[in-house]
């Protein structure tokens, strides 16, 4: 190798190094976001076209799962290479919950500027701050747990976010106590006899049954009480369910399309419903005909994420343990319903 070529490499290599935009070979840790109440980590997939200005998707696994369980398996790095757009994912550490679930049940966790809640919405303040991300498009979605805390943060900060995901997950608020007949969740969310959340669990419908019925209105009332701020605008929500979930109960999809219908104050008879492969999508549209919540129940579907590796667009995700292949590329189709792609 000459001279010249060995400087030529030298100093590409350089470049590559300084810049902002490199692309990410690996997720990056984020190491030093700022205050962080609910002592969580955070990693970074920046794609290979990354811009200043461009939209953020902030990405919650579930129980068990580690942030690199759920970039490339789901979809979501390929997909954000190809819209393109940062990919934030929070992560769990065993010193605060040995399954590695986020505490989306615990009120010292799920409430604006507490805990959980509020480091991940620092995070997303620190890489909106060092990667020019446009703070008007951020995103968030989660899986079972994740997805929790994805009600969570659509929850205490509605204003933050332009669109939210949810699937197979809880509604917000499930194991509050609203009567004198439910008390007893909330003694028990509070015992130190409580084990790793399996008193929520149980309560919010994980493993039994649907989570504690209540009307839309009550459903709506608590996370109108948990914002932080109310919006003009509420975000639009992507509903994900499967009919054979045996984790979380599916009829909690008709809890969490209760909640979210209300708290948009549309009412409860789908404008579309149409049939996509094995799902049933349910459309509901707002006073001006805007999609602000979308039901999918997947009829194959267990307790994960759906996929589609023989997709035409790109390759959607890979079967693995929370990932099924059902021909459906969920983290696509939400981020069309967000008009994100």
């Amino acid at each position: 190798m000459s001279g010249l070529f060995k400087v030529i490499i030298a100093v590409l290599a350089g470049a590559l190094a300084l810049s902002p935009l490199t692309p990410a070979l690996a997720l990056e840790p984020v190491d030093d976001f700022g205050p962080n109440p609910g002592a969580l980590e955070a990693f970074l997939h920046r794609p290979a076209n990354a811009a200043p200005g461009m939209p953020m998707v902030v990405a919650l696994r579930g129980c068990t799962q580690s942030a690199r369980d759920f970039d490339a398996e789901t979809g979501l790095v390929a997909l954000a290479d190809e819209t393109p757009f940062l990919l934030l994912l929070p992560q769990q550490r065993a010193e605060n919950m040995g399954r590695l679930c986020f505490r989306w049940h615990d009120t010292d966790d799920n409430q604006a500027g507490r805990g959980e809640s509020a480091s991940i919405l620092q995070m997303i303040d620190a890489v909106i701050a060092a990667e020019d991300v446009d703070p008007d498009r951020v995103y968030v979605m989660g899986l079972s747990a994740g997805g929790g805390m994805a009600a969570v943060m659509l929850a205490n900060y509605p204003d933050r976010f332009a669109g939210g995901a949810i699937i197979a997950g809880p509604p917000y608020g499930c194991n509050r106590s609203v009567n004198a007949f439910d008390w007893y969740w909330t003694m028990l969310h509070h015992s130190p006899f409580a084990l790793d959340g399996a008193d929520a669990a149980y309560a919010c419908g994980l493993f039994t049954s649907p989570a504690t019925d209540r009307n839309p209105a009550e459903w709506a009332e608590f996370v109108l009480d948990a914002a932080q701020l109310i919006p003009d605008e509420w975000p639009p929500v992507s509903l994900w369910m499967g009919a054979n979930d045996d984790v979380v109960d599916p009829d909690n999809l008709r809890e969490l399309t209760e909640q979210w219908t209300a708290v948009h104050g549309i009412d409860l008879i789908a404008d579309e419903e149409h049939s996509v492969g094995d799902a049933t999508r349910r459309v509901y549209f707002d006073a001006e005909g805007m999609p602000k919540v979308e039901a999918w129940d997947v009829g194959t579907l267990g307790h994960a994420v759906p996929v589609d590796p023989d997709s035409d667009t790109f390759p959607c995700g890979e079967v693995g343990e929370h990932m099924t292949d059902v021909n459906l590329c969920a983290v696509e189709l939400i981020t069309e319903f967000w008009n994100l792609k």
